[in-house]
């Protein structure tokens, strides 16, 4: 045997020896809670409903950041999507006449954790809020809704002429 191969058996096995098998442990068990921490499989935010006294209300979907598992590789995915600003989606002057005093349902296709409704006048934010309820302003608004799961984050926009009739 040549003194080249003496030396990289010895050198091998030194590696060999020198792994720690708690390491290795500690780091699938790291592996797999990294890999469950996304709660969905879906690539995008779930779709908005809005509905005022009935009536349902077009929203559309504006930035985004969404963490998801991919269903083939099971590898954790995030997607940041950035959008035009609420001021730049959607027209004030062309906002949907509600009357906020009406019941206002607000159907996730997935439900938030939570989410906060922003109100814009056509140049900047006005308030927050945490529900329809809460919002005593009237005239036209530009409405975000910001919904958070877990991870992620998605905005929706609408434009509202806000009524007490």
């Amino acid at each position: 045997m040549s003194i080249r191969m003496i030396v990289h058996l010895v050198i091998v096995c030194i590696l060999i020896g020198c792994s720690n098998p708690e390491v290795n442990k500690l780091s699938k068990i790291s592996n797999e809670s990294d890999r469950i921490t996304s709660d969905t499989t879906d690539e995008k935010p779930p779709g908005l409903i809005l509905t005022i006294g009935g009536d349902v209300i077009k929203t559309y979907r504006g930035t985004y950041s969404w963490h998801y598992q991919d269903k083939t590789t099971g590898q954790d995915v995030v997607i940041h999507a950035d959008h035009a600003g609420p001021t730049q989606m959607v027209n004030i002057e062309e906002g949907v006449k509600a009357n906020l005093s009406k019941p206002v349902n607000l159907r996730f296709a997935k439900e938030p954790i939570s989410y906060e409704i922003n109100l814009w006048n056509s140049d900047e934010l006005v308030a927050t809020y945490k529900s329809f309820e809460e919002i005593k302003e009237q005239g036209n608004y530009i409405v975000e809704i910001v919904g958070l799961w877990g991870k992620s984050t998605a905005t929706y926009v609408l434009a509202l002429n806000i009524t007490n009739q």
